[in-house]
C-alpha cells in the first residue's frame, strides 16, 4: 500500500524531531561541567541483627556480589534488542523487517518500526508491506540501500542482516532495465533487443502464427538471455512450443539435443516433426546402444534421448559439439544432500558444460524445497547462487540438523529463507513463470472433442463378454443381498 500524504508529513515531522533531539543531546553534553560517566557511590549494606553474631564464611571474606544467595540477588531484566532483515522484495526495492534476537527482549513490531523510522530519519520509505513470514516491513528504494546501511551501522542496539552481495550486485545491474523499461544486456551471452528482433524475424511463419502473446514474450525472454533460460510456466501453457521456437533461432550453430524422460520421446518427436521444416529422417530417437548417433553415416540435426540413455552414451554425446540443448522436466536435476550427484544427473551436468544455448523446461522447478533448484540455475548462470550447492544453502536454506533411525546426524535443507528475494533474483535473471490465471485472456476457448475408435470384431466380442460377466456378478450380488434381507425379516418376526 502507498503512503498517504498524512503519513509522509508525519514521517517528516518525526525525522525533524529526531534530528533536534540529537542536537539537544549533543549540546547538553558539551555544556555539562561534570564528566558524562562520573564515579558512582554505593551505600554499604547494613548487617541484620540476627546475623550479627554469626561467624564469617570459611573463605574469610564477607558476602561478595558473586556469593549472594539466590533470594537476595536482584531480578535480571532482558535488554531490548532486535534485528533488521534487509531483503530484496521487487526489482527496484528492498524491505526492512524487524525480528527478535535470542536472549534479548523484543520491543514489539510497531515499536521496532517506530524506532527504525528514527534511525533512518534521512531515508524516506516508499510504503509498508506484509512480509512473507507474516510481519510488517518498511519498503525502500534499492538506490537508498547504501544510505540505510550507513544509518544502521551507527546504531549499537540494533543488529542487521545485509542483502547477499552477489544478489544485490546482480539485481542492481538489472534494475536499470526495469526502471528504464527497455532491455539492457549485462552479461556476455545476453543479446540486445535489435538482435532479438532479427532472430524472431527468422522464425518460420507457422511457428510465429501459432505463438500466443505470452508465449512470444517467453521466446523473447529466452533470446534476450542468449538462449539460456528456464521456462517454468504452469502445465498446459505451451512450454514445448516456446523451447522449439528458441532452438529454431540457433539451428545454424549446430545440432539440437533434447533430453527428456523416456516416456516423452515419441511426444517430442511428433512436436518436432510438426514445427520444424525438416524431414523426419533428420530427427533421431535413441532407445538403446545400437541407436548411438555415432553409428550413422551422417549426424542428424536433432537427437532425442532419455536421461538414462544419455548416461549410458555419455562419452559419445560429449564428443559432439551441440548447438542447442533442451532439457525437459528439468526438476529431475535436483540436488542431493551428498557431495556427489547420481550418475544420470552427472551426465547432464557434464554435457551442458560444452553447450552455449540451453533451455530448461519444468512446471515445478522446485518440487519441495529451494535446495532442489541449484543445479538448474547454475547450469544457466554459473555462480549466481553461490560457488556450490552448500554455499547456496547457507544463504537461502534454513539449515537444520536431524538424527536418522541409527542416530547419525544429517543436514536438513527442507526449509528456505529469503524466498521472496530468491524469487525476484530468478525472475530477473534466468526464469520466466506464468500461471493460467495470469494469461486467461490469451488462452483460446476450451474445446471438448469426442474421438470415435473403430474396433475389430474380436475386440467387440471381448468387450461384450466382459459386460456379460459384470452383469452376472451384479445379479449374484443382488440375489445374495435379497436372501440376507429375507433372513433378517424372519428373525425379527420370530
Amino acid at each position: 500500500m502507498e503512503t498517504t500524504p498524512h503519513q509522509r508529513i508525519r514521517a517528516e515531522t518525526n525525522r525533524l524531531a529526531a534530528l533536534a533531539k540529537r542536537r539537544a543531546a549533543a549540546g547538553s553534553t558539551a555544556d555539562s561541567p561534570f564528566p558524562t560517566d562520573p564515579w558512582k557511590l554505593f551505600k554499604c549494606r547494613k548487617l541484620s541483627a540476627g546475623g550479627a553474631g554469626k561467624a564469617p564464611p570459611a573463605d574469610g571474606f564477607l558476602n561478595r556480589p558473586g556469593c549472594l544467595p539466590e533470594s537476595s540477588k536482584p531480578e535480571c531484566q532482558l535488554t531490548d534488542r532486535f534485528r533488521i532483515r534487509l531483503e530484496i522484495c521487487s526489482p527496484d526495492s528492498f524491505s526492512a523487517a524487524p525480528e527478535p534476537v535470542k536472549g534479548f527482549a523484543f520491543p514489539g513490531e510497531e515499536e521496532c518500526l517506530w524506532r527504525l523510522g528514527d534511525y533512518l530519519a534521512n531515508v524516506m520509505p516508499t510504503h509498508y508491506t506484509q512480509s512473507l513470514v507474516g510481519g510488517k516491513a518498511g519498503v525502500y528504494k534499492l538506490r537508498d540501500y547504501d544510505a540505510v546501511l550507513r544509518c544502521l551501522r551507527t546504531v549499537k542496539t540494533v543488529d542487521y542482516e545485509e542483502i547477499p552481495w552477489g544478489t544485490y550486485n546482480v539485481i542492481e545491474k538489472l534494475s536499470h532495465s526495469f526502471v528504464e523499461g527497455r532491455w539492457i544486456p549485462c552479461r556476455p551471452e545476453h543479446l540486445p533487443s535489435e538482435m532479438v528482433n532479427e532472430l524472431i524475424g527468422t522464425l518460420p511463419k507457422k511457428i510465429v502464427d501459432a505463438l500466443m502473446p505470452f508465449q512470444l514474450d517467453g521466446v523473447r525472454f529466452g533470446l534476450q538471455r542468449g538462449g539460456r533460460c528456464l521456462i517454468a510456466d504452469e502445465m498446459g501453457l505451451g512450454k514445448t512450443l516456446q523451447a522449439i521456437a528458441i532452438a529454431s533461432c540457433f539451428m545454424n550453430e549446430g545440432s539440437l539435443l533434447v533430453v527428456c524422460p523416456a516416456i516423452l520421446r515419441f511426444s517430442w518427436a511428433e512436436e518436432l516433426e510438426r514445427w520444424f521444416p525438416c524431414l523426419p529422417t533428420d530427427i533421431h530417437l535413441v532407445f538403446c546402444h545400437r541407436d548411438n548417433p555415432l553409428h550413422l553415416k551422417k549426424w542428424p540435426k536433432i537427437v532425442v534421448i532419455s536421461y538414462t540413455m544419455l548416461h549410458r552414451l555419455r562419452n559419445s554425446m560429449l564428443e559432439h559439439d551441440w548447438g542447442c540443448l533442451i532439457v525437459d522436466e528439468s526438476h529431475h536435476l535436483r540436488c542431493s544432500k551428498k557431495a556427489s550427484e547420481p550418475e544420470e544427473i552427472r551426465a547432464v551436468l557434464d554435457v551442458v558444460m560444452k553447450v552455449k544455448r540451453i533451455v530448461l523446461l519444468s512446471g515445478t522447478p522446485s518440487l519441495s524445497r529451494p535446495f532442489d533448484i541449484f543445479h538448474q540455475i547454475n547450469i544457466l548462470w554459473p555462480g549466481l547462487l553461490g560457488k556450490n550447492k552448500f554455499d547456496f544453502a547457507k544463504t537461502y536454506c534454513d539449515l537444520q540438523f536431524g538424527h536418522d533411525s541409527q542416530g547419525k546426524v544429517f543436514k536438513d535443507f527442507s526449509k528456505g529463507v529469503r524466498l521472496e528475494e530468491l524469487n525476484v533474483l530468478l525472475r530477473q535473471t534466468v526464469m520466466i513463470r506464468r500461471l493460467k490465471q495470469h494469461v486467461l485472456s490469451n488462452l483460446p476457448p476450451k474445446r471438448r472433442q469426442i474421438i470415435r475408435l473403430l474396433l475389430k470384431k474380436s475386440d467387440v466380442a471381448s468387450a461384450k463378454a466382459a459386460l456379460r460377466v459384470c452383469s452376472a456378478n451384479e445379479s449374484i450380488d443382488e440375489t445374495a443381498t435379497d436372501m440376507s434381507l429375507e433372513k433378517l425379516d424372519q428373525s425379527n418376526g420370530n
